[in-house]
């Protein structure tokens, strides 16, 4: 299994090459206004190639504000060789089929759990304790444990897609590997909601959004949820559920053949230098 850095901030770069990571995820999951200019990603990926470690390039959900933008981003990229790009968005993930050299990834935004209404095998059951069990499991299957979804994303040429760190999901991955998808799994950061306006910039007061300051690259929101009973993280216009991985959960991943471990550089993990970095990997390693 190999372990991926994964930042919007290039601030962050030096201390994530420093680190033992296989590789490095650059660019904005969430947010369109936070996707970098082209200099700035061709000074990423140079430096990542230099090190000899695997660059994957993040994309959000686009509009067509920024589409022409990105699409020059994909031509550069594809003029590079083969590279990984996590797309978010369905309209970009059909795009990327013109790139021959790019391998299509989905983000999360892409995929779901529960996957969706279940009723056929939901009626099979009665409604006895073991069956009761047996139906809960059925809502941690991701949109992707229906196999007309995998052919549907095979057919836009998906490699891989990205999934959350929750665990009772984790008896359903072996299917997907099954069926040829490589997965990667985010180790902290859970989204529960997004905002359709950036909430962070708003607390902030920063008004407009093409020249907003980006203090999610050094902030975030502590919002205490006592209906949840737990602790929630607004992070740009992100709400997350922040996770700590168990052994017991990691070598369940391990023995599922997930290919990749995601570790995250954020205000919200509060993991900024290779030390913090290398710390997890090696907690992670079984």
């Amino acid at each position: 299994m190999k372990f991926s850095v994964q930042l919007d901030n290039i601030k962050m770069l030096d201390e994530a090459l420093e680190s033992s990571c296989d590789g490095l995820r650059y660019g904005s999951e969430f947010c369109e206004w936070k996707i970098p200019t082209l200099d700035m990603l061709r000074q990423v990926y140079t430096l990542t190639n230099d090190r000899g470690k695997e660059f994957t390039y993040v994309t959000p959900k686009v509009s067509d504000v920024s589409l022409e933008r990105v699409r020059r981003q994909l031509a550069y990229l594809d003029s590079r060789g083969e590279v990984c790009v996590v797309a978010n968005d369905l309209g970009l993930l059909s795009i990327l089929g013109e790139y021959p050299n790019l391998k299509p990834h989905m983000g999360r935004q892409l995929v779901t759990v529960p996957a969706r209404c279940p009723w056929p095998q939901i009626t099979q059951y009665g409604a006895g304790f073991l069956e009761t069990r047996q139906v809960a499991k059925i809502f941690y299957q991701t949109s992707l444990n229906y196999e007309p979804t995998i052919q549907l994303c095979k057919k836009y040429g998906v490699q891989g897609a990205d999934m959350d760190w929750i665990p009772p999901c984790f008896q359903h991955l072996d299917f997907l590997v099954e069926n040829g998808l490589s997965l990667s799994i985010h180790v902290h950061l859970v989204p529960v909601t997004m905002t359709r306006r950036c909430h962070t910039a708003r607390f902030l007061g920063e008004e407009e959004p093409e020249e907003c300051s980006r203090p999610c690259y050094t902030r975030a929101f502590l919002l205490r949820q006592k209906t949840l009973g737990q602790e929630l993280f607004l992070h740009g216009n992100v709400v997350f559920r922040l996770t700590q991985p168990s052994e017991k959960d990691v070598n369940k991943l391990y023995e599922s053949k997930v290919d990749e471990l995601i570790i995250t550089m954020n205000p919200i993990t509060k993991i900024e230098n290779r030390r913090e970095v290398d710390d997890l990997i090696q907690r992670l390693t079984p």
